[in-house]
């Protein structure tokens, strides 16, 4: 049977003169510079296109956060996803469960002409994960901007998907109003998406101040207990996933993140937000949930 073509959600980038008052009002409105609403903007583009084209694709990562369960509390520059599999499921089980994804971002430029594939969905850690790239013209500027795209393929989900509601923070200049209109699309639960959160502030490789910020946000604005036995235990078995790294709260692993400040964080957050940030903070809620889970029994 015949997939029926698909429908773009909005062209509104096709009136650039429309569009830039757009952004320059809803930046007004806002306090976010234009930049991030132009790229939150086709971050959306891309969701819905990527929505449409695999039902087993799951949106998480502080991008879903912001867009879906937050409000946008800070903006984002990237896009993740999972397909829930099997820690054992091999690597050809793992492939065919990226060919409707991998098929659709070749397609990309034809879907939606105002992107061009930057770096194909490619492979890596034995097709645990697939990460790919798209770029496109910033109407602000002469200047080409990329969104990169990771799905991981490497752990099952714990919890129930969510089905969400995807928002775009673009206004209206005339009417005040959401200019782009919201649509569906599964995504990880609150709950589980904020476990993840806690796992990257506790393991990650690299460190993340972004991490911690989340953090910071979900238990000062939107009221996430990290001390409940039954989240700790999420985080537990989030942890106990084979690929990951021990956890670190050193104090090396803070002065890395510190160093982030000016250059990572402060260029997505509005001025307010930046300010009453408080990293020494987040660092001890997330040293307090070391201690917990070390105190708590083995996740099962």
């Amino acid at each position: 049977m015949k997939q029926p073509e698909y429908k773009p959600l909005t062209l509104l980038h096709e009136d650039p003169d429309l569009f830039r008052s757009a952004l320059n009002y809803s930046s007004a409105e806002t306090l976010f510079i234009p930049r991030l609403l132009e790229k939150d903007y086709f971050c959306t583009l891309l969701l819905h296109y990527l929505s449409s084209t695999d039902e087993t694709l799951v949106f998480k990562g502080g991008t879903c956060l912001a867009k879906v369960h937050a409000g946008f509390y800070r903006l984002s520059e990237d896009l993740d996803f999972v397909i829930s599999a099997s820690g054992d499921s091999s690597r050809s089980v793992r492939s065919r469960k990226m060919a409707a994804t991998k098929k659709a971002i070749l397609r990309i430029s034809e879907k939606l002409g105002v992107f061009r594939l930057i770096q194909p969905l490619t492979g890596a850690n034995n097709s645990t994960q697939y990460i790919a790239a798209v770029g496109y013209s910033s109407l602000l500027g002469n200047t080409e901007e990329t969104i990169k795209i990771e799905i991981g393929l490497r752990e099952p989900l714990l919890m129930s998907f969510s089905h969400g509601t995807v928002a775009t923070i673009l206004l209206n200049p005339i009417t005040g109003k959401p200019m782009i209109p919201t649509f569906p699309m599964t995504c990880i639960s609150y709950n589980e998406g904020m476990a993840e959160k806690f796992r990257a502030a506790l393991s990650r490789r690299e460190p993340a101040i972004r991490d911690f910020y989340d953090i910071h946000y979900a238990i000062s604005h939107l009221n996430l207990n990290a001390r409940d036995a039954s989240f700790i235990d999420l985080i537990k078995k989030k942890l106990a996933v084979p690929g990951n790294n021990p956890v670190d709260v050193s104090k090396e692993r803070l002065s890395a993140i510190r160093r982030q400040l000016d250059t990572e964080l402060k260029p997505v957050l509005r001025t307010l937000d930046y300010a009453t940030f408080d990293l020494e903070q987040a660092f001890q809620v997330v040293i307090d949930v070391a201690i917990r889970l070390e105190q708590s029994p083995v996740a099962k």
